[in-house]
C-alpha cells in the first residue's frame, strides 16, 4: 500500500513552468533521493507532498492517518525556550496516548472489560512507539547530532547551523510515518552524518529527501528521482548506480538520436530530389511516413564550463614544512607533529565542528601565527586561499569589478575569464551581494584561477554546489598540477580527491594515507590512528610564523642525515661502514680530491639556484604592481611578505656563494 501518491502535478510560478507530470509512490519503508540542479523545484515538490502549497495540476494522495515530518533548509526562526525543552516537546501522539493511559488508570478497579482492552491496545501503541524510552532516545538524538552539550541552551541564542540540528532532532524524535527532508545535512560533521545515516537506517523510515550529500543518499536511499526536462525520472539505487544509469542511458538516446538524424537528413534529400519526377509518388509516401516519425531527443547537457587552474612553477618538492604546531586563539585548538605539504600533495583535513580545522589552515597559509612552533613555505610557493565565509565578497562591486581588482585586468581580459565560469552577458554586471551561494562560489573559484597559484587551500569548497558544480569542481581540482589542502565534509569529494587524509580528534591532527574510503576500512577494523610526536627538541622552539627559506634545505646535521637514511634505507650503515674502511693517508688524500670536487659542484647549484630566485624575484615584483593598483590591500601585504623572504634567502645565497668563492681562490 502507497504511503504516498503524487500524479501528474504540476507547478507554475507566474508564466513559468517549474515542473510538470510528475507521478511516483512511495510505499512503506521506501527511501527516496530527490536530485538536480539548483532551481529546477526539488523544495516546491517538497512543499506540496507535505501539503504547505498547492499545485497547478494532479493530485497528492496519502494513507489515511499518515503523520508527515517536513524539514525545511530554513528552520525555528521564532522559537522559544531552550533546547532540552524543545526536543522533549517532540511526539505529541506519544504525549497524547500517555495522557488517554492516565486518564483511564484511575477507572480500571472497576473491572470494566472495555475499559481494559482500552487501556491494553493504547499501552501496546504507548510501549511500540517508544514512549517507555522516549527520555533516553532525545538523549540519543541530541547527542548523535551534537547538541547534547546545549541542552540548556536557549533556542534564541543558537547559530543558524545549530538550529538546523535542533530542528532536524525534534523531527526525528516526532517519529512521523514519511518524512520529507530538504537538504537535512547541511551544517553537520561527519560524525553526525554517520549518525544521522545509521539512525535513518535502523529506524526504517519512509522517507523522500533531497540532498547534495552524494555519500549520503548512496548510504540511505535505494531509489532516485532525478529532475529532468521540467519532470522526474526514476533510476534504481542511491547516488552512484543512479549515475551510472543516467549516463548509459543518455549515451544510448544520443546514439539512437543521431542515427535518427541521419537517416531524416538522407529521407528529406530524397524528398526534395524526386518531389516533382517520376518519382513524386514514393517521394510524398516517404513524406507522410516521415511527419509521422517520433523524434528522439538528444539528452540535455550542462551549460560547459571552462575552468582551468594552472599551478605556477615551485622550485622544489615540498611547497610548506611545519616544526609541530599549537594553533589556537590564546589556547590550541590543535595539536600536531611536524607537517608536510609536498608539490603534488592532495590532503583533506576532517573533524567535527569546532575542532580547529579553519583555524589550522588559516596558520598554514600565514593568516593566523602559531601559539607555538614555526611554519616554513619554499620561496617560490604561491598559495591560493579559498575562505569558507568568503566575505570578501560583498557590497555593491559588480562581478565584473571583483574579478579586475584581483587579477590586474582590464574590462575584456576580465569578460574573458568570467565567461569560462559560465558568467556571460549581463551577468557580469551583477552585483555581487545579491549572488546567490553558487555564484558566489563560482565568482570565487574565478578570482582563485587568476592567481595562478602551486598551492590551493579551500575551506568548505563544495558548499551551496549542486551536483553537477560539484563535479564540474572536483574534475577541475583533479587536473590542477599544484598541491591541495582542503576542508571538508563532503566524503564523496574526499573519496574522490584525497591521497592523504589529517584527521582531527580530541584536539590533535593525526595522518593518513589514503583516501576516505581506506580511512573507513581501517576504523571498521578497529585500528587506530598512530599518535603524531607533538614535541620537537631540535627545533629551537618559537612562536612565529613566517615564510622562511626553501623548504627542501634541511634546517641542520640531523635533518639532513635523516632525510639520506629515509630515500637509501642505509645511509646511517653506509657512513658507519665507510669509517671503518678509511686509512688515515686514504682519508687525507680522498678527501682533499672530494672538497675540490664538492666546492665546483657547489659553485655551480649555487650559481643556478642564484639566477633562478633573481628571476622569481622579478616576477614577484611585477605581480606585487600589478596588485597594488587594484586596491587589494591584503593580497598586496602577502605578495609583499612573500618577496621580501625571497630576497632575504636571495641575500643568504649571495653570501654562501662569496664564502665558497673565497674558498676556492
Amino acid at each position: 500500500m502507497s504511503v504516498l501518491s503524487v500524479q501528474a502535478v504540476a507547478k507554475r510560478f507566474g508564466e513559468r513552468l517549474v515542473f510538470s507530470d510528475i507521478s511516483f509512490r512511495l510505499a512503506h519503508g521506501d527511501r527516496v533521493g530527490l536530485v538536480g540542479p539548483n532551481g529546477v523545484g526539488k523544495t516546491t515538490l517538497l512543499r506540496i507532498a507535505a501539503g504547505l502549497e498547492s499545485a497547478d495540476a494532479g493530485n497528492i494522495a496519502l494513507a489515511r492517518g499518515t503523520r508527515i515530518g517536513f524539514m525545511e533548509q530554513e528552520v525555528l526562526t521564532g522559537a522559544l525556550g531552550t533546547v532540552g525543552d524543545h526536543a522533549l516537546g517532540a511526539a505529541v501522539h506519544l504525549r497524547e496516548l500517555e495522557g488517554e493511559m492516565r486518564e483511564i488508570e484511575p477507572r480500571l478497579g472497576s473491572g470494566d472489560q472495555e475499559l481494559l482492552e482500552r487501556y491494553s491496545e493504547v499501552q501496546h501503541q504507548f510501549e511500540h512507539a517508544g514512549g517507555y524510552d522516549f527520555e533516553a532516545t532525545v538523549g540519543r538524538v541530541l547527542g548523535g547530532l551534537g547538541l547534547a552539550g546545549l541542552r540548556d541552551r536557549q533556542v534564541a541564542t543558537l547559530s543558524g547551523g545549530e538550529r538546523t540540528r535542533l530542528g532536524l532532532a525534534r523531527l526525528l524524535l516526532d517519529d512521523p510515518d514519511l518524512l520529507l527532508l530538504d537538504e537535512p545535512t547541511n551544517h553537520l560533521d561527519v560524525a553526525a552524518l554517520e549518525w544521522l545515516e545509521r539512525f535513518l537506517i535502523e529506524q526504517d523510515e519512509t522517507i523522500l529527501v533531497s540532498s547534495h550529500d552524494r555519500w549520503f543518499l548512496d548510504r540511505v536511499t535505494s531509489r532516485t528521482l532525478s529532475f529532468e526536462k521540467g519532470t522526474v525520472v526514476e533510476y534504481r539505487g542511491g547516488y552512484s548506480s543512479y549515475a551510472r544509469q543516467r549516463a548509459d542511458r543518455e549515451a544510448a538516446t544520443e546514439k539512437a538520436a543521431a542515427r535518427q538524424a541521419v537517416e531524416i537528413e538522407r529521407t528529406e534529400e530524397f524528398i526534395r530530389r524526386y518531389g516533382a519526377g517520376q518519382r513524386s509518388k514514393e517521394a510524398r509516401g516517404r513524406g507522410k511516413k516521415l511527419a509521422r516519425v517520433e523524434r528522439i531527443e538528444a539528452p540535455e547537457h550542462a551549460q560547459r564550463h571552462g575552468w582551468r587552474l594552472e599551478a605556477a612553477h615551485l622550485a622544489g618538492d615540498t611547497v610548506v614544512q611545519t616544526t609541530p604546531l599549537a594553533v589556537g586563539y590564546g589556547e590550541p585548538l590543535v595539536r600536531t607533529g611536524m607537517l608536510r605539504i609536498a608539490r603534488d600533495a592532495r590532503i583533506a583535513v576532517v573533524g567535527p565542528n569546532g575542532a580547529g580545522k579553519t583555524t589550522l589552515v588559516r596558520t598554514l597559509v600565514g593568516d593566523l601565527t602559531a601559539l607555538e612552533g614555526l611554519v616554513q613555505s619554499a620561496p617560490t610557493a604561491r598559495v591560493g586561499f579559498l575562505a569558507q565565509a568568503q566575505l570578501e565578497l560583498g557590497g555593491d562591486d559588480t562581478v565584473l569589478d571583483a574579478m579586475k581588482v584581483t587579477g590586474g585586468m582590464n574590462d575584456a581580459e576580465a569578460r574573458d575569464h568570467l565567461a569560462r565560469f559560465l558568467f556571460r552577458g549581463e551577468d557580469v554586471f551583477k552585483s555581487v551581494g545579491v549572488l546567490s551561494g553558487g555564484e558566489r562560489s563560482r565568482l570565487a573559484l574565478a578570482r582563485l584561477a587568476a592567481r595562478h597559484a602551486n598551492l590551493l587551500v579551500l575551506d568548505e569548497p563544495t558548499n551551496h554546489l549542486d551536483l553537477l558544480a560539484r563535479e564540474q569542481l572536483e574534475t577541475v581540482l583533479d587536473a590542477f598540477e599544484g598541491a591541495l589542502l582542503f576542508v571538508s565534509h563532503d566524503r564523496y569529494f574526499i573519496d574522490k580527491l584525497a591521497s592523504e587524509i589529517w584527521p582531527i580528534e580530541a584536539g590533535v591532527l593525526k595522518r593518513f594515507e589514503g583516501n576516505w574510503s581506506g580511512l573507513q576500512r581501517l576504523r571498521a577494523s578497529g585500528a587506530e590512528l598512530p599518535m603524531p610526536k607533538l614535541d620537537d627538541a631540535g627545533a629551537g622552539g618559537g612562536t612565529a610564523t613566517g615564510i622562511a627559506r626553501d623548504a627542501r634545505v634541511p634546517q641542520g646535521p640531523g635533518d639532513a642525515t635523516a632525510k639520506r637514511s629515509r630515500s637509501t634505507g642505509k645511509g646511517t650503515r653506509s657512513e658507519r661502514a665507510r669509517s671503518r674502511d678509511r686509512t688515515p693517508g686514504a682519508v687525507g688524500r680522498s678527501s682533499a680530491k672530494a672538497s675540490a670536487v664538492r666546492r665546483v659542484e657547489g659553485m655551480r647549484a649555487l650559481e643556478a639556484r642564484i639566477g633562478a630566485m633573481e628571476l622569481q624575484l622579478k616576477q614577484l615584483e611585477e605581480k606585487v604592481s600589478q596588485i597594488a593598483q587594484g586596491g587589494n590591500y591584503l593580497e598586496t601585504r602577502r605578495i609583499g611578505e612573500e618577496h621580501e623572504a625571497l630576497a632575504r634567502s636571495l641575500r643568504e645565497l649571495y653570501e654562501e656563494w662569496a664564502k665558497e668563492s673565497e674558498r676556492s681562490e
